[in-house]
């Protein structure tokens, strides 16, 4: 089973859904208030414990981000190759 992660941080919540890429179903999602005003990481993880109790799996071949949040979210890319940095940002 090949399985996706799809993030969204949107401006209240951050929502997380699980799906198996091969059936295509979803597994389940959870949510947790958007972090973004101290650390944007804080409600992710908080949103994953929650996803983790409900499937037993943090582990998935893919992850998808967006952010639906009103205005956007300010992100810093650093890298030693700027080609290579911007790729990954």
């Amino acid at each position: 089973m090949r399985t996706a992660l799809l993030i969204d941080f949107g401006s209240t919540y951050t929502k997380l859904t699980a799906v198996d890429l091969d059936k295509p179903k979803v597994l389940g999602s959870a949510q947790a208030f958007t972090t973004a005003a101290t650390d944007l990481s804080l409600g992710l993880k908080e949103a994953m414990a929650s996803l983790e109790i409900a499937l037993g799996v943090t582990d998935f071949d893919m992850k998808l981000a967006c952010s639906s949040a009103a205005g956007g979210l300010n992100m810093v890319a650093c890298g030693l190759v700027p080609g290579l940095t911007s790729k990954a940002a």
